[in-house]
């Protein structure tokens, strides 16, 4: 090749080279270790200029610090060949306009011209940072549901077993009250117990309602109905020198269990009373709106698009500040002095909203209030009760038509404690009492003995549980019926093929006399054999 065929060679290679350079999507930079010497288009759109000649000539650490020198500062000062390529480094490039972008460079040593120079890459990484924060976010919030679901099974677990206990206790303190031979002393005793058992009792029932086990029954409920049956218990919670602002007239009709609605307000209100002052204002407001698609509530959760019944708790208060806002929902956290609160309300709040299919949305700021608005599902008009034939929790039941002397029931726990003290209840009722510890033993009993009038029965037993017994004595006895007893709502779930007159579930720890109506009930709808 001739000399001038291998100078037009060289020329149109250097064209080459300094297009591809041009067209390349990274920036790249050209500098001597002071001065940049030039800069590809990319470059020049990441600095903010308009064109190469604002940049040459100028120092590259007006642009760049200087951490990738740092790699190569020896390299630049010394006569020897390059060595490998410095590892890439993350950076902050600041831009003419007084901008900033996170960078990564990466620089490599050559020679030009005799001359150490040193070749910057940079990658504008904003997109992929911003990746990589949604990416630890989605992380975080996986993690952060996978210790809520080990610590509400854990809840739930414990808040089984302590009701279980507390049944005995509650069971053989109320026993005691009736005794006669017990002096006045030690009835001031029992009922400290009592009240002592009732108070644990209260916590456990947080504790199901955080883990979303707590056993429920939910019905159609008027929001606003509601609302203004529990005012005199929404007035003395608020407090006598606060002002409360009520809207609830038209009615607004949703599923959820009555008892856990009233839970919801009332832990929602002693909340607003602590985050306010004598002159501030609480106001609670039954409503509704249409929810339309992409919605999310506070726990970022899809809001299925739709009507909602809304209740809404609204207070002038002191607010929250966002990491106060982030943990709100987690069980035993507070802002609350030692002693002020279990830290259990608002996790209650958030566990009862999911059992019944609802969500949640909380507005707040320091020095601004706070707002916390549950969405239910609204029901479809067709559906919806006449709130004069709603059923009323707890409502008195008639005398007993049947004897009791000459009415026979069948207790069945896993728990010996619990079936004693249950048996012992029913005895001091006048009812004939038979104990078993298993479905097994208890179907044994039945069929040696013949069918009880009544089966009183735990839903969690393990071997056989109250459902399958409940299936079992309805297909052999069907004039039979059941009554669940159950701390835990893993186990109340009703059981396939049952087409009793009457089920009822009864919540450990029970009342004894709430137990001793409840049978009263049961056995005035049966039919006499």
């Amino acid at each position: 090749m001739t000399s001038l065929g291998s100078s037009r060679h060289d020329a149109d290679r250097d064209r080459r080279y300094e297009q591809l350079v041009e067209l390349a999507p990274d920036g790249i930079l050209v500098h001597d270790g002071e001065v940049i010497l030039s800069a590809n288009a990319a470059a020049v759109r990441l600095a903010g200029a308009s064109h190469e000649e604002q940049l040459v000539g100028q120092p590259v650490d007006m642009l760049l610090h200087p951490p990738h020198l740092k790699a190569i500062a020896q390299q630049l000062t010394s006569d020897t060949s390059p060595a490998e390529p410095a590892p890439p480094v993350r950076d902050t490039l600041h831009r003419l306009d007084g901008g900033h972008v996170e960078v990564e460079v990466r620089a490599q040593v050559f020679i030009e011209g005799g001359k150490p120079s040193a070749h910057l890459v940079i990658r504008d990484i904003t997109e992929r940072l911003a990746a990589e924060d949604v990416t630890r976010e989605l992380a975080a919030q996986v993690q952060a549901t996978q210790r809520l679901e080990a610590v509400s099974a854990l809840a739930g677990g414990v808040a089984h077993e302590v009701n279980n206990m507390l049944q005995v206790i509650l069971g053989f303190g109320t026993l005691l009250l009736d005794e006669r031979e017990v002096t006045p002393e030690s009835l001031a005793n029992v009922r400290e117990i009592i009240t002592a058992a009732n108070h644990a009792a209260a916590i456990t029932r947080q504790l199901l309602e955080f883990s979303r086990h707590a056993v429920h029954h939910p019905q159609s409920v008027d929001l606003s109905a509601m609302v203004r049956q529990l005012l005199p218990v929404i007035r003395r919670l608020a407090g006598e020198q606060r002002r409360l602002d009520v809207s609830a007239r038209a009615s607004h009709f949703v599923w959820v269990d009555p008892g856990q609605l009233e839970q919801l307000v009332v832990n929602l209100i002693i909340n607003a009373r602590h985050a306010t002052t004598d002159d501030d204002t609480i106001a609670i407001v039954a409503s509704e709106s249409q929810i339309v698609p992409g919605a999310l509530d506070t726990e970022g959760r899809d809001m299925m698009p739709g009507r909602y019944g809304i209740l809404s708790v609204r207070d002038t208060g002191s607010g929250m500040d966002a990491a106060t806002r982030a943990r709100i929902f987690e069980p035993f956290f507070t802002t609350k002095l030692i002693g002020a609160g279990t830290g259990l309300g608002l996790a209650a709040v958030a566990g009862i909203m999911a059992q019944n299919g609802g969500h949640i949305t909380v507005k707040t700021a320091l020095g601004e209030g706070s707002t916390f608005a549950l969405y239910f599902p609204l029901m479809p008009a067709s559906s919806q009760t006449d709130p004069e034939h709603t059923p009323v929790v707890g409502a008195p039941v008639s005398p007993p038509t049947r004897i009791p002397s000459e009415t026979t029931i069948l207790v069945v726990d896993d728990e010996p404690a619990i079936s004693k003290v249950t048996g012992r209840v029913l005895e001091r009722a006048g009812y004939k009492v038979a104990l078993a510890y298993s479905g097994n033993e208890a179907l044994d009993i039945m069929d040696r003995l013949g069918p009880p009038e009544l089966v009183l029965t735990d839903l969690g037993m393990p071997e056989m549980g109250g459902r399958e017994l409940a299936h079992r004595v309805r297909k052999k006895w069907p004039a039979v019926p059941v009554i669940f007893m159950s701390g835990y709502a893993g186990g109340a779930a009703e059981y396939d093929g049952a087409d009793e007159p009457q089920r009822l579930l009864i919540e450990k720890p029970f009342d004894p006399a709430a137990l001793i109506a409840s049978v009263a009930s049961v056995l005035n709808a049966v039919p006499r054999a």
